[in-house]
């Protein structure tokens, strides 16, 4: 599959997951999925799911296991292979997340500046 290809069935993927009725009140607010390796290396498929309306206790195991299955069926409608594995989120970690990566992606160029600078300082 083209990488074009597979990022529009991806987005399809992502859409038809967001599309998916929650049980509990909840309702998903926004969801990816990306190219993903298991704990064994395997290529699999990460659905990043954000869900309003989280209680005090998380999520209840019943309902990620729906969202999961669920999530594979779709993946197996779309002619997709590869497991997806799901992750919840509320609209606050999610923030969260994006905020520590955008703050680890300045720290690396940061630090790769720094080692290019002093590389340069070395060769005068």
């Amino acid at each position: 599959m083209s990488i074009n290809r597979q990022d529009e069935v991806l987005k399809e993927l992502a859409q038809a997951i967001q599309e998916l009725e929650v049980p509990d009140s909840l309702s998903i607010r926004e969801t990816s999925v990306e190219p993903y390796l298991d704990a064994d290396g395997e290529q699999a498929l990460r659905a990043l799911i954000v869900v309003e309306g989280a209680g005090e206790g998380g999520w209840p195991a019943e309902l990620t296991h729906a969202l999961r299955r669920q999530a594979n069926r779709l993946a197996a409608e779309k002619n997709l292979d590869e497991y997806v594995y799901v992750t919840l989120f509320t609209e606050q970690e999610f923030q969260d997340r994006e905020r520590v990566d955008d703050m680890a992606e300045y720290d690396s160029t940061t630090v790769i500046d720094r080692a290019l600078s002093e590389d340069q300082q070395d060769g005068q």
